[in-house]
């Protein structure tokens, strides 16, 4: 039923909807104004307090729920390089290590004879250039005097030319040498812990063979799945606050590290690493963690439930309390916000009073109230 009336000095046409639509309650409250305006009375409609509210700028956070685990920033797995008997080798799983510490030495005797070999060949090409130069420079000296012929010229000038040849291969071989030998010994690349040990002493080993996993437990990261759809909300630098499960009480800070360029074959998702804030966590690699990715956040926003917006994009406004007559306030929607429950909207100000019901009864220009608490 359509029925006309003068609220607050104009007229309305006001829709009274049967309770097969749902709207019965806010009927009565309709039927009972249009009934007092009718004999010539005056009663406002009245609202729920839970039916209006007062606009203040506020806080908007978006997060992105993540689960994943813990794992250490730093991990090399160290091999052989060549060959060989382990003869040193004191280290065990879990063990702290330092930095430039012996982890493994292999068998070295031969290699410190072939280094000393090298060494003195190298010596001896040095003595042997000394004396190719020396030779050199009095024929140059008699060749400027029309003393030597050119012959014996570039016979010397040759000679210096293979000696130092031969110097500098020699020379390289001494670092060939030396090299081996410092492989020889297996030093820590970093300070860390011995996670993984796959030799012994005593063993022989070939060349390329693994033998320790080492992990620097003072840098962890996280390493979280996250699907395809919502991967594209996740940027470098964003702030994650992480939760490891069975340890409730203590948040983790960090921040988005870097994303995979590939989808992860098994799950499907993309995986995003997070670099943790301090070193003195003290927990394990593989811990399971839960926490959210700030995918984004906005001051001082105006917002409001998308339910009490009305028309389409073209005329969107809410209805507004001024003076306890409802008008039409036109405004504009900036952002959506909590899986389109609210909008970030241009058009209000802090302090205004709008009717956030979706109530389909009102119209602009009807006398309200809003109902005390109580």
């Amino acid at each position: 039923m359509i029925t006309a009336v003068l609220l607050g000095g104009i007229y309305c046409s006001v829709a009274l909807i049967g309770p097969a639509r749902g709207t019965s309650v806010a009927n009565e409250r309709l039927q009972k104004v249009v009934t007092a305006h009718v004999r010539g009375g005056t009663i406002p409609f009245e609202l729920s307090p839970m039916e209006v509210a007062t606009i203040q700028p506020a806080v908007l956070v978006e997060r992105l729920r993540v689960t994943g685990e813990l794992r250490p920033s730093r991990l090399v797995e160290l091999r052989a390089v060549s060959g060989g008997r382990i003869t040193h080798s004191n280290i065990r799983e879990g063990q702290a290590v330092k930095a430039g510490d012996v982890l493994i030495g292999f068998e070295s005797n031969d290699l410190q004879a072939g280094l000393k070999q090298k060494e003195a060949d190298h010596e001896g090409a040095i003595a042997e250039m000394v004396l190719a130069m020396q030779s050199l420079n009095r024929i140059e000296q008699l060749a400027s005097k029309s003393v030597a012929s050119q012959d014996q010229l570039d016979k010397a000038r040759g000679e210096v030319g293979a000696r130092k040849a031969r110097l500098d291969s020699l020379a390289a071989q001494v670092e060939i040498a030396r090299t081996a030998l410092q492989n020889a010994e297996i030093l820590a690349p970093f300070d860390g812990v011995i996670s993984k040990l796959s030799v012994n002493q005593g063993a022989q080993i070939a060349a390329d063979a693994e033998l320790l996993t080492l992990v620097d437990v003072s840098d962890m990261e996280a390493r979280v799945l996250i699907s395809t759809q919502e991967v594209t909300r996740v940027a470098e630098g964003q702030v994650v606050d992480l939760q490891v499960d069975g340890i409730q009480k203590q948040v983790i800070r960090g921040k988005v590290a870097r994303t995979s360029p590939v989808v992860d074959d098994g799950s499907r998702s993309v995986a995003v690493h997070i670099r943790l804030s301090g070193n003195g966590y003290h927990f394990k690699g593989g811990m399971f963690v839960h926490g959210s990715i700030l995918v984004r956040q906005t001051e001082d926003a105006i917002a409001i439930p998308v339910a009490s917006i009305r028309g389409g994009d073209k005329d969107a406004h809410v209805f507004k309390l001024v003076d306890g007559i409802l008008i039409r306030q036109p405004v504009s929607v900036i952002s959506r916000w909590d899986d389109n429950q609210m909008a970030e909207v241009s058009g209000l100000a802090p302090g205004d009073m709008i009717v956030m019901a979706p109530l389909a009864e009102l119209q602009p220009g009807l006398v309200v109230t809003v109902a005390k608490v109580g």
